[in-house]
């Protein structure tokens, strides 16, 4: 005697709600989208990037009112060598981006494997011996 579930083949599924499948596929496009966009910070980042004379300008004034702003202080106010509070945590980050971008300035890129602002904290001291460079300026120490 044969059964009957064997004359139709193996019983089907259960049904499933109709919102699983729609759930399923906007979780799976949720997850890939995380995934892509960790992938995409970490591979984007650059160490070197905002090494420019907005980030002088605001580590230089961090520096004139907190000297060193990571320097950790006790409850007391008094800089000491343990664990403390920052002097200001903004001004240390600015201390710590201007110290990063002084290591990228002096990083060798002979093939153009980075990008840097080989000018960095030194604007000014290019100009200026660009000035000195210049035919009026030798004009004026070949007259002696």
């Amino acid at each position: 005697r044969v059964q009957a579930s064997s004359l139709h083949g193996p019983a089907p599924p259960a049904p499933r709600p109709p919102h699983f499948e729609h759930k399923m596929k906007l979780s799976a496009a949720v997850l890939a989208a995380l995934l892509g966009a960790a992938s995409a910070l970490t591979a984007q980042q650059d160490p070197c990037a905002g090494c420019d004379e907005g980030l002088a300008q605001a580590y230089q004034a961090c520096a004139r009112e907190f000297g060193n702003p990571c320097a950790e202080r006790d409850e007391a106010g008094i800089v000491g060598s343990g664990p403390g509070t920052k002097k200001d945590v903004s001004c240390c980050l600015k201390k710590e981006k201007h110290d990063r971008c002084l290591e990228c300035k002096s990083m060798d890129c002979e093939f153009k494997t980075c990008n840097v602002n080989k000018a960095y904290y030194s604007e000014r001291t290019i100009t200026e011996e660009a000035k000195a460079s210049t035919k009026e300026a030798y004009a004026k120490y070949d007259k002696k």
